[in-house]
């Protein structure tokens, strides 16, 4: 009897303890706690420290640095709940893009442009923190407009970087260079130590420099030739002139490089269409093996799933039956594209031989225009209220994001051994040869690192 008691006893406090457990809600996770905001309330935010940038002419080695450690990422909620977030304003950017360049070349980092948000937010204050919140899709879901409907900044910076260490695994046949941003002010500027130690977590590389913006063909010269020496060679940072009235430009680079797994390149050029009677001839790849690929009748698109490592993959879609790219591209969103995930993988795969390009574009954009694409130009505008980046009233020029892509032949996978299927079976011949929208995804969380169109697979627009 007296052990009954004792169980019956641990199964009450069990059941009672299960009871009482408290749903939280992701969001939560990222915005403050009351104990980070009754913190914040009690700080007497007259005497916060300030950080003086150097000249942009001071020759200086001692920059901002973190390190990213290549390994494996346990996605958490905080994680799983950014990456629909990230995904949705990704499409959205694109969308606009789209719309502006129909016949170039687009890849949006979709990480990269949203870590430039943010890096905004931690310096708003007001109407525009709460407008940047609300663009970025955090807004508190109870509705609540105090302390605690805030996110925190600094916590949606490290969650994102969780996300792209997703795709940097050991054995990856992803390549994520180091992610450098430059921030450059005007002379009589004096920034926040806090909105610059929060910046800390946006990249590995972080360089802050004064800059006088007055004499704007001598800022020129002088921020490219610090970006020239700064950057990988040769990358074009996108930068011709700036408006001599502003105080605050910033920039960010980003090189990605993948390699499909077992392939080789074609020995001579192959045609590629980059229109219905333009044709160049560019290196090709091949590769055979078993792919999860459908020829959609219903929407007349063909779609390829190409692994690059046990995780990473590329995600192709191309119009077929006389559809078009911009027919596809303006139904598309971030349900379209959940939507083929999941049909890709509940496909059989089939043993095809593909034909795809070898691709090394490299882009810049002005993310204002991007803003202004979609209507939502004033969230950097004159009238923004960035008050705790400095006591400055700033003034934002050129928001510069660069993206450099390269997808090449690999002769062996990721695992050192041949991913090639040996079958009786001839292989269903698909050549990727005309423009495609490509995505760069990671397998378990659905994230995506990379969103656009190749129109052009060797040209740098």
């Amino acid at each position: 009897m007296h052990l009954q008691h004792i169980m019956l006893c641990l199964t009450a406090f069990l059941g009672l303890s299960t009871c009482n457990r408290v749903y939280v809600h992701p969001f939560n996770l990222l915005a403050y706690s009351k104990s980070e905001c009754d913190k914040i309330e009690s700080q007497d935010h007259s005497v916060e420290k300030t950080f003086s940038p150097i000249a942009i002419e001071t020759k200086n080695n001692e920059e901002k640095k973190i390190q990213m450690k290549v390994e494996a990422v346990d996605f958490g909620p905080a994680e799983r709940y950014l990456v629909p977030m990230v995904g949705v304003l990704s499409f959205r950017a694109v969308a606009g893009w789209w719309k502006l360049h129909k016949s170039e070349n687009i890849l949006i980092p979709n990480t990269d442009f949203f870590r430039t948000i943010m890096s905004f937010y931690l310096g708003a204050s007001g109407n525009t923190s709460r407008s940047l919140q609300t663009f970025l899709g955090l807004d508190d879901p109870s509705g609540f407009t105090n302390c605690t409907s805030k996110v925190n900044g600094i916590k949606v910076l490290s969650k994102l970087k969780n996300i792209d260490q997703s795709f940097c695994s050991k054995d990856s046949e992803i390549t994520a260079h180091r992610r450098t941003a430059c921030i450059f002010v005007s002379p009589n500027v004096q920034l926040s130590e806090k909105f610059v130690q929060g910046l800390t977590h946006t990249a590995d590389n972080l360089y802050i420099r004064a800059v006088d913006f007055k004499d704007s063909a001598k800022a020129v010269k002088s921020i490219n030739e610090f970006l020239d020496s700064k950057l990988p060679p040769n990358t074009k940072n996108g930068l011709s002139s700036i408006d001599g009235t502003i105080n605050f430009l910033y920039s960010s680079h980003i090189h990605f490089k993948g390699k499909v797994a077992n392939s080789s390149l074609i020995p001579n050029h192959q045609p590629f269409w980059i229109g219905p009677s333009n044709e160049v001839l560019v290196p090709m790849i091949s590769v055979t093996g078993m792919f999860p690929f459908t020829e959609d009748i219903t929407t007349n698109q063909l779609l390829i799933k190409i692994p690059l490592c046990d995780n990473d993959f590329l995600l192709l879609a191309q119009p077929i039956n006389g559809n078009t790219l911009e027919n596809i591209e303006s139904s598309m969103k971030w349900e379209t594209y959940l939507n083929w995930i999941e049909n890709l993988y509940k496909i059989q795969k089939r043993y095809i031989n593909l034909s795809l390009p070898k691709v090394k574009i490299e882009l810049s954009y002005n993310v204002q225009d991007l803003l202004s694409s979609i209507n939502v130009l004033d969230l950097l505008g004159k009238n923004a209220d960035f008050s705790k980046m400095s006591k400055t009233d700033i003034k934002v020029g050129k928001v510069i994001n660069i993206v450099d892509f390269e997808l090449e032949e690999s002769d062996i996978d990721s695992n050192g051994e041949s991913n090639a299927t040996e079958s009786k079976e001839k292989p269903v011949e698909v050549k990727l040869n005309k423009p495609f929208i490509l995505a760069l995804c990671e397998g378990t969380s659905k994230s995506l690192l990379l969103l656009g169109r190749v129109v052009h697979p060797t040209n740098s627009i």
